[in-house]
């Protein structure tokens, strides 16, 4: 196995996978839908294109910030009502994470089709965002060398990729949180958001497990030392 790393930074992230209506929640790490649209961005793979391309892919994210859980209430005046009748206001609850950050690992066995989402995040074919549109990347998705590890599963990699701040003040956390997808026949948390068809007729997910573990101690990954908030020239 070869595994892709993904570094994840922004202001404002939500990764989504139960929102209902107008409560549009998020989870405390990225989602593969939403890693995977974010990579079919980077592609150019449009909304029915062929997801079967990342099925191979085993997912892991570290969680270098957990960033803080916060809420947006939204209100829009003058909403046409879906049947028709009338205008009505309409309340709505975004959910994001503030200030946290991700690397996240994708393992496979195609060595060529890693390196072509590396190069595919390196010159991106379309915008890329972190779960909502408005909600850009401040630091290149790519690491500042290369982002394949070859011969290197996806916990090896994780565990062993550095630790990078964004201020020279932050200290590493005590614990980092591992999620990582389970191997044939262990168990582990549920989650429904396998990307099937990200079609706006018919969005279908399914079901995928997660094992999480916690990085403490001398398992805590090295020290990368600060990280530039700008891409190299």
């Amino acid at each position: 196995m070869h595994t892709l790393l993904m570094l994840l930074v922004g202001p404002m992230q939500s990764w989504g996978h139960r929102s209902r209506f107008d409560d549009r929640d998020t989870g405390l790490e990225p989602t593969r839908s939403g890693v995977v649209g974010l990579l079919c961005a980077a592609m150019g793979i449009p909304r029915d294109g062929d997801l079967s391309l990342f099925n191979e892919l085993r997912m892991g994210v570290r969680v270098d910030a957990p960033g803080r859980p916060l809420v947006d209430y939204q209100t829009a005046m003058n909403v046409r009502r879906a049947d028709g009748s009338g205008l009505e206001n309409v309340q709505s609850w975004r959910h994001y994470l503030s200030d946290a950050r991700f690397l996240v690992g994708l393992a496979g066995p195609d060595l060529d089709f890693l390196r072509q989402l590396e190069a595919a995040l390196r010159n991106p074919k379309w915008p890329l965002f972190l779960g909502r549109k408005s909600f850009v990347l401040s630091l290149p998705p790519h690491l500042p060398d290369s982002s394949v590890l070859v011969d290197t599963d996806v916990e090896d990699a994780l565990r062993s990729s550095p630790w990078f701040r964004l201020r020279s003040r932050e200290d590493m956390p005590d614990s980092l949180r591992l999620v990582v997808e389970t191997k044939p026949g262990e168990e582990g948390m549920s989650r429904n958001d396998w990307p099937l068809d990200f079609t706006s007729q018919s969005r279908r997910f399914s079901l995928r497990t997660v094992l999480v573990q916690h990085l403490a101690g001398e398992d805590r990954p090295p020290d990368g030392g600060e990280i530039l908030c700008t891409s190299p020239s």
